[in-house]
């Protein structure tokens, strides 16, 4: 490109940039939380022919406070091609709903969007007397502008990636045969957006997730401080855990199958791995928000496990995962594995504490002690039985 093609460019994207400017702003600054919201969306035109702007029937906006982040979706009161007026400006409202059981500062940004975030202050239901509702703004919406213009489209972009935790991500340190580490970490990505068109006419694709899991020793006593092996965990698989509530919801069955892999990726004579068709039927009996126990073992087969064909001698089947605990407050879980032979098998015993509780509110995480005993505490050393291990660290997310 020579520099007169260099200089044209240039021009073209600041007259493109200076045709439209987009303010999001809100009728009132307190608003109650899980009630309907109303935003003001302005676009101005500061060219000199009129504009079309086009708005999708939704718009994505992202929702955060200090313990919280999501996507709400947004409706303009007027959607597709909008006329604004050369020097003029357009205002419509946006109807939302905030999400419930969230207060504090927050602030929303519309996604896709070249716009200002904005700020609320979202109050607790009890407190509803000194907000106004948000969606009472009586402000009238613009005329429509004449015709003959040329159209540029305001493109909303889909919500961030759906990832969440899988199964509990932590950091321990134990001392028994040396001073070594534990530690996991546990990722599951939701493949289809629920709110797309595919997952309207076919409800159940929006529970097929890949996740990956790592589960890692680390040999921190010996002078290099290797890995000493680590278990890599792919999965994809279908979930739902709550088909079906009983007892006023004190009581939820779900399930989980799918497709796994697991391997240490090593080569030669240290190589293991296997993989296997699953299903984990879970139940939560108890008060979600309080005291509750839960059991979801994982049953498995063997497929493809010529590097150990006895693995399953060692851990079997099932493993059964079962816990118990309070909401904010000391939390028990244990994996136990049963193997084929009489004398083989495993006991990992687990209790987590919130540290916001232990340090006054300044840190996150919860203070964890893990109990390992048995054999296959790695796949490394699925067939042997090394020393028991005490360990203790900082869980990220259970």
């Amino acid at each position: 490109m020579n520099i007169s093609k260099l200089f044209l460019a240039l021009a073209l994207l600041l007259s493109w940039g200076a045709r439209a400017d987009i303010i999001l702003s809100t009728p009132h600054a307190q608003v109650v939380s899980g009630t309907p919201v109303q935003l003001d969306l302005t676009i101005t035109n500061s060219d000199a022919q009129p504009l079309v702007v086009e708005l999708p029937v939704e718009l994505h906006v992202r929702f955060e406070t200090p313990t919280a982040l999501s996507v709400i979706e947004f409706t303009p009161e007027r959607t597709g091609k909008i006329e604004v007026a050369p020097g003029g400006f357009v205002r419509m409202k946006l109807q939302g709903a905030l999400p419930a059981q969230v207060e504090g500062v927050a602030t929303l940004v519309p996604t896709g969007l070249a716009s200002n975030s904005v700020a609320l202050q979202i109050l607790p239901p009890a407190q509803n007397s000194n907000a106004v509702a948000a969606n009472e703004s009586t402000r009238p919406a613009e005329p429509q502008q004449p015709k003959d213009s040329y159209t540029t489209a305001l493109v909303d972009k889909p919500p961030p990636l759906a990832v969440s935790v899988y199964e509990p991500v932590y950091f321990l340190v134990g001392g028994d045969g040396g001073l070594n580490a534990k530690f996991q970490i546990s990722l599951r990505y939701q493949l289809f957006d629920g709110r797309g068109p595919l997952a309207r006419r076919l409800p159940w694709i929006d529970d097929l997730y890949l996740s990956y899991s790592q589960t890692s020793l680390w040999d921190l006593g010996d002078l290099s401080k290797p890995f000493k092996d680590s278990s890599y965990r792919p999965r994809l698989f279908f979930s739902n855990y709550d088909l079906a509530r009983f007892f006023d919801g004190q009581l939820r069955v779900g399930v989980e199958t799918g497709f796994g892999h697991e391997s240490n990726g090593k080569e030669g004579d240290d190589s293991r791995s296997f993989n296997m068709f699953y299903a984990r039927p879970t139940l939560t009996l108890g008060d979600p928000s309080g005291l509750r126990f839960f059991a979801a073992p994982l049953i498995h087969n063997y497929i493809a496990d010529d590097e150990n064909p006895d693995l399953k001698d060692y851990r079997g089947y099932v493993d059964w995962v079962l816990g118990i605990g309070a909401k904010g407050g000391l939390d028990f879980w244990t994996t136990i594995r049963k193997g084929e032979r009489s004398d083989y098998g495993s006991v990992e015993l687990n209790v987590s504490y919130p540290l916001s509780k232990l340090s006054g509110g300044d840190l996150t995480g919860w203070l964890t002690l893990q109990y390992f005993n048995g054999y296959g505490e790695s796949l490394l050393d699925y067939n042997r039985k090394l020393d028991s291990q005490w360990r203790l660290g900082i869980a990220v997310a259970l």
